[in-house]
């Protein structure tokens, strides 16, 4: 089906009268599962760019209208550590990474993993050289 034909014209406004019809809890779980597939990418990837956890808690306070404020106190946070968190200031901690699980209905290791994507990602980078000198092989040639 082309673009801009009529049955495609059809097929969308089918798709969006559909649309319209989703109950809101339909809506929020669709919404939940865009941003878990969305964090399931990131971790996936080859992608070199750190995207921060606090990047993907953006996300799923904006995509259900959450103030951070509101956000912060909700969870029992001071907001500056919460602005420190999304910043990538502060590192998550397990206790957080349960609390997001619960509140947004997916694993806490997903949380926890993006955050130690980037870490190991940035210590690659700095580490580069002092961890090429180990291999099995030179352990194996010095052990035996």
């Amino acid at each position: 089906m082309d673009i801009g034909t009529k049955e495609f014209n059809e097929f969308q406004s089918i798709l969006l009268n559909k649309s319209k019809e989703r109950s809101n809890e339909r809506k929020k779980m669709i919404e939940l599962m865009a941003l878990k597939f969305q964090m399931e990418d990131y971790l996936n990837s080859e992608n070199k760019h750190s995207k921060l956890v606090g990047d993907f808690l953006k996300a799923h306070l904006k995509t259900f209208d959450i103030k951070q404020n509101k956000f912060a106190e909700y969870i029992g946070v001071r907001p500056s550590n919460l602005t420190k968190l999304i910043k990538g200031e502060r590192s998550l901690n397990h206790e957080l990474a349960l609390v997001f699980g619960t509140i947004f209905g997916n694993d806490p290791m997903l949380w926890l993993d993006i955050q130690d994507k980037n870490k190991l990602y940035e210590l690659s980078k700095i580490k580069s050289k002092e961890i090429k000198k180990y291999s099995l092989d030179d352990l194996i040639n010095k052990v035996g």
